[in-house]
């Protein structure tokens, strides 16, 4: 099993690295949805809400609950951005002024 193929996974907010790691399954929900991510999936961009689950050997190894996300997918490298509600917020605030 030492040559299965793992995603590399990046989970950030606006300031922090929240997890960078390497899994074989990701968990999570779109306007779809419930759907996993394993190596080799398409490439592709979604906003995922409720929860993300990052799996290594058939183990979880970390949860977060979340309101809204952006996860791309691309060449086994998965990308996760929280907090784009407050970017959007922001954005908006400025607009206004």
């Amino acid at each position: 099993m030492s040559n299965a193929k793992l995603i590399k996974v990046i989970v950030q907010d606006t300031e922090n690295i929240i997890f960078e790691g390497e899994v074989d399954r990701i968990s999570s929900f779109n306007e779809v949805g419930p759907f996993d991510i394993y190596p080799m999936h398409a490439n592709f961009i979604s906003l995922i809400r409720n929860k993300l689950a990052l799996y290594h050997k058939h183990e979880k190894v970390k949860e977060l609950k979340l309101e809204q996300a952006v996860m791309k997918v691309k060449q086994d490298i998965v990308e996760i951005f929280l907090g784009i509600e407050v970017l959007l917020i922001d954005e908006d605030s400025a607009a206004n002024q």
